[in-house]
């Protein structure tokens, strides 16, 4: 053995007494196991190297997963099949401490490889989890991730470099749509693991292959892939390209909902932009709101970006920050502002270029509401227009008509754009038209930022800034 882990392990026999080792090894391997799958928790047993209690129990709270770990310190093939005998309905993962003599029966080494292979067992050693872990590439990051939740068979150091190096090259393959090397990749990561993972381990590198522009019918795999990318599949692909390509995006986001972005958390990286901003037309939110930020903001515009806040998906700009969410409860706790005065308001509207099909405006001493009938506009009201000329008018709310067909409710006491019941707007109506109308009118000393909202339906169109 050697490398870090393996170090770790010696290390970890130095201690003066037989519980602080055993603390110690059950310690180094929980940190290994944790560095090739940062989303599992590792919990240790009061069990040494026991027949059938295990050592560590890996659980995954967000997918009710759990996996159990037995550490073994005689790796003979004989007493790892007896072993597994007793252990195999829980398909665990047992992890020899020592390989010296471990194959010194090729006979007793085949049927120890079949034994794992039908109990869905993993059997590996502390060679194997570095050559999984060391890369740091993040292809193989996943394919650790797949070996660790539903790893199967005997796995050696030889055989984890060769399906790293082939996941390696397989993925970059996929990238360029070479078939071959990616047939390799899938081949080595079927031969340990599972179902369930290998076809998630094959679904990541189709969705790269057909956001390249493959077809689903020409991709290198026997498997049955059908059905759109999970979040689990989603947050893996953003960890693992580096792209900025808008058809790419727009092809790994056709089916992809506001729900699953958000789900992906606040460390996504700049590829969540990248998906934001080509399936726009796609991304259906309940509705919005716009916070000013506190602090004065910076002199210089700046292009909004797109993340993941409080439990939203979020656009923040130069001082300010707006909020979506498929669900209106999960908006953030709104400011509470004066609104606008009727002529602010009306000049938006007319600058907007939308209908304004019902406001609510108050008075020192009355609310008086207005509504249209059909398709006409608020503005062109004689009653409205008499509230511009009086100083005490104050737009609380106005309902605009969408290209959708329906109306947008724009709340400017609380910052908040919504619609009637359930409806539900895309990302590139509700954006611009909900920062222009809570944000713009409201504060007209923000500052010009360059707000651009990139058309998903085609990649070199980018529709106007949001302020001129």
């Amino acid at each position: 053995m050697s490398g870090e882990f393996s170090a770790a392990l010696r290390h970890a026999l130095d201690f003066d007494t037989p519980d602080r080792r055993i603390d110690s090894l059950k310690t180094s391997v929980s940190n290994f196991l944790r560095s090739g799958d940062p989303s599992a928790r590792v919990r240790k047993t009061e069990y040494f190297n026991h027949t059938f209690a295990p050592d560590l129990v890996l659980t995954w709270p967000d997918e009710n997963r759990e996996r159990l770990v037995f550490l073994r310190t005689n790796p003979n093939p004989e007493w790892l099949a007896a072993d597994l005998k007793v252990i195999a309905p829980s398909h665990p993962i047992v992890l020899t401490l020592d390989d010296s003599g471990s194959e010194q029966d090729p006979t007793a080494h085949e049927r120890l490889v079949m034994t794992a292979k039908e109990a869905r067992a993993l059997i590996t050693d502390p060679d194997a989890i570095e050559e999984f872990v060391s890369p740091r590439v993040p292809i193989t990051s996943v394919l650790t991730n797949a070996v660790i939740r539903g790893g199967m068979g005997l796995v050696d150091g030889q055989a984890a470099r060769g399906a790293t190096e082939s996941a390696i090259a397989g993925f970059s393959a996929a990238e360029n749509l070479e078939a071959e090397p990616i047939r390799s990749a899938l081949v080595a990561a079927e031969g340990m693991l599972d179902d369930e993972q290998a076809n998630r381990f094959s679904r990541l590198y189709r969705a790269v292959w057909e956001g390249q522009g493959g077809t689903a019918e020409n991709f290198p795999s026997h498997r049955n892939l059908n059905g759109p990318l999970t979040g689990r599949d989603l947050s893996l692909l953003l960890a693992t390209l580096t792209t900025d390509d808008v058809q790419f995006w727009r092809r790994i986001g056709r089916s992809v909902r506001l729900e699953q972005v958000v789900a992906l958390g606040p460390e996504s990286g700049p590829n969540l932009g990248h998906l934001v901003e080509a399936n726009l037309d796609r991304l259906l939110a309940r509705g919005a709101r716009v916070l000013g930020q506190s602090g004065a903001p910076s002199s210089e515009g700046q292009r909004a970006d797109w993340g993941v806040e409080r439990d939203c998906l979020a656009l923040r700009g130069d001082g300010w920050i707006a909020y979506f969410a498929a669900r209106s409860n999960d908006l953030p706790p709104h400011e509470t502002r004066r609104g606008v005065s009727v002529t602010t308001l009306m000049d938006g509207i007319r600058q907007l270029g939308v209908r304004m099909t019902d406001v609510k405006v108050q008075q020192d001493n009355f609310a008086i509401s207005i509504q249209a009938v059909g398709n006409a506009d608020v503005v062109d009201s004689p009653d409205f227009g008499q509230l511009v000329d009086r100083g005490d008018s104050v737009a609380q709310t106005a309902a605009i008509a969408m290209p959708s067909g329906r109306n947008l409710i724009a709340d400017f006491v609380t910052g908040t754009a919504m619609g009637h019941t359930n409806a539900s707007f895309p990302l590139d109506e509700l954006a611009q038209a909900a920062v222009r109308l809570l944000l713009e009118l409201s504060h007209r000393n923000v500052p010009d930022s360059d707000v651009r909202l990139v058309s998903g339906r085609d990649p070199v169109v980018i529709q106007d800034p949001l302020w001129e």
